[in-house]
This record gives structure tokens, C-alpha cells and sequence, in this order.
């Protein structure tokens, strides 16, 4: 019972820390890449846009998922097109848009089924199993081995993304803010998207690669559609799509942008408002539970303590009395 118990309890902390160290991971590779790409540029080499690890990098690539001489993933490209695919998607979602971001998720995969199954093993050889055959427990931490390494990378990767959208929604209001003060100032929209993007490099930088990424886009796809349904696709997010459908649908048909995002935005502070009261309106319900088992216990506690302990020795002396 105890090995199970610091099973499950080195568990939560991998589960818990892991989102943060892979964040951080991403990160610093991000940058040693920029770096390496700023020397390249200084010593006089070619970094342009039409090599394929440089598309790739600003999501322009269709070229697919690329596992070289790996048999294996290769193989499950093959049979499993459709899990390939729902894991590039969710990796957009994550903002991991690496050259080797698929091949490097399935290796996660993998070592984490790897590392399962023998702390599964290893388990059953330090508790009383006497009676449990080990092929049956060999197949069952396999088993469960296999679905919790595929599983568990899933969800953690799903933190990060959700951890995304989360920050992506609370910049829109003022994205679309400073939209309407850029649109009213004079500017197009490629080098409105351009400078809210140098704005918001420090209060929201995960808003302000999209934008980046957005306006790069803008001038290398002809079609502004295209591009909206990009950022829509990377960010996930209702407040992105009903904003890109604004501006696409201004630019079609030549209508007012400042009057279109001026309405926006103040719908946009309506919704964000309307969240807030919404949760501030479950307060009292979510505080239930922690009142209950928390705080009446402790005042029963300080009121009726001192009752208790005062009948307890009158009681006490009146039985000694008599």
C-alpha cells in the first residue's frame, strides 16, 4: 500500500510540473533557434522563406507530417491518418509549430508508455503478488501502459492549449481596441495587425505571435479568407473567429472598419462583464463545500468548546462531590 501510495504521489507531481517544464522547453528552443538563425544572417547565409524549415516555422508548410528513416511512426502514419492528424491539430492548438514537433510528441508517447510500464513492473515485484500471475500482470501493464502514455501526453498537451485560448480570450478586447484606434488613425489593416502586434509583444506575447504570424501571412497569401481561417484553426477561440469573420466580411464588401470594430468592441466588453457577474454569481455555490468542511468546524470548534469543556468538569466535580 505504501509503494502505491508514493506511486501516486510521484504521479500528481509529474502531471502537475510536466506542463510547465515542456512550456519552458518549447520556449528555449524557440529562442535558441532565432539565435542560431540571427548568426546565420550575420555570417552572410541564406535564410529565406522558401526553405522548408522556415515555412514550417511560421506554419506555412504542406508537406505533412516527415518521420525520415523512423519505420515505426512512418508505419503509424500510415494506418492511423486520422490520429496524425488530430495530433497536429492539437499541437497547432498548443502554438508548437516545430519542424519535428509531430515526431518529438510521438517520442513523448512512447517514453512515456515505456516509463509506465516498467513502474508498473517494478510495482508488482515490490508488493505481495503472490497470488496474481506475471504474464497476466506483464499484458495488464502493458495494457495500461500503452493507453496512459497516449492518454496522459494528450492531456497534458491539452493544459497547454487550453492554458493558450484562455490567454488568447483575454486580449481580444483590447486587440480590437487598438484596431479600431489604428483603423481610425488611417492604417491598413496588414500594418494595423502589424503594430497591435509590436504593442502587445510584452502584456500578451502568445496574442502577439499569432498576430505576427497573421500579418506574414497577409502578405504572402493572396487571399485575406485563407488567412482568417488560419487564425481561427491556431487559436481555437469564438472571440478570434467572430473577429476574423468581422474583418473579412468588411473587407469583401468595402463597409465601415472602424464602425464594424467599434460595435465589436463594445460587445466584447459586454461579454467579458457579463463572464465576470456570471462567476461572481457561483461564488456562494462554489464556497459551500469549503465552508461546510472547513470553516463551521473550526467556529463549532471556538463556540462550543468552551461550553463543552465547562460541562465536562462541572459534571466532573459534582460526581466527585458525591
Amino acid at each position: 500500500m505504501v509503494h502505491v501510495l508514493y506511486f501516486l504521489t510521484a504521479f500528481t507531481v509529474f502531471f502537475v510540473i510536466k506542463p510547465y517544464v515542456d512550456k519552458i522547453a518549447i520556449g528555449l528552443l524557440a529562442r535558441l533557434r532565432l539565435i542560431k538563425k540571427v548568426k546565420n544572417t550575420q555570417r552572410g547565409g541564406s535564410v529565406g522563406y522558401d526553405e522548408v524549415g522556415d515555412k514550417e516555422s511560421i506554419g506555412l508548410s504542406s508537406k505533412g507530417p516527415m518521420f525520415g528513416t523512423n519505420s515505426f511512426f512512418n508505419f503509424i502514419a500510415e494506418k492511423n491518418k486520422e490520429l496524425v492528424e488530430e495530433m497536429q491539430t492539437l499541437l497547432q492548438k498548443a502554438g508548437v509549430r516545430q519542424n519535428d514537433a509531430l515526431e518529438k510528441f510521438l517520442k513523448s508517447k512512447v517514453n512515456s508508455a515505456i516509463s509506465l510500464f516498467f513502474t508498473l513492473i517494478l510495482l508488482y515485484f515490490l508488493s505481495d503478488n503472490s497470488d496474481f500471475p506475471f504474464p497476466a500482470a506483464v499484458f495488464g501493464s502493458l495494457l495500461l501502459a500503452v493507453i496512459g502514455g497516449h492518454k496522459l501526453t494528450d492531456m497534458n498537451l491539452e493544459l497547454i492549449a487550453n492554458k493558450r485560448k484562455e490567454a488568447i480570450e483575454n486580449g481580444v478586447p483590447d486587440l480590437v481596441d487598438l484596431l479600431v484606434i489604428c483603423s481610425e488613425s488611417g492604417l491598413d489593416l496588414n500594418r494595423s495587425i502589424r503594430r497591435i502586434a509590436r504593442e502587445l509583444r510584452t502584456s500578451n506575447p502568445i496574442l502577439a505571435d499569432e498576430l505576427s504570424l497573421t500579418s506574414i501571412e497577409l502578405e504572402m497569401i493572396p487571399d485575406h479568407r485563407q488567412v482568417f481561417k488560419n487564425l481561427e484553426d491556431r487559436t481555437n477561440c469564438m472571440e478570434i473567429k467572430t473577429l476574423s469573420k468581422t474583418l473579412s466580411q468588411s473587407i469583401e464588401y468595402g463597409s465601415s472598419l472602424s464602425v464594424t470594430l467599434r460595435d465589436l468592441a463594445v460587445e466584447s466588453r459586454q461579454k467579458r462583464m457579463l463572464n465576470a457577474e456570471s462567476k461572481a454569481a457561483q461564488a456562494p455555490t462554489l464556497l459551500t463545500l469549503p465552508m461546510m468542511f472547513f470553516i463551521m468546524p473550526c467556529l463549532f470548534i471556538v463556540m462550543l468548546g468552551p461550553v463543552i469543556i465547562g460541562m465536562m468538569k462541572s459534571f466532573g466535580g459534582g460526581g466527585g462531590g458525591g
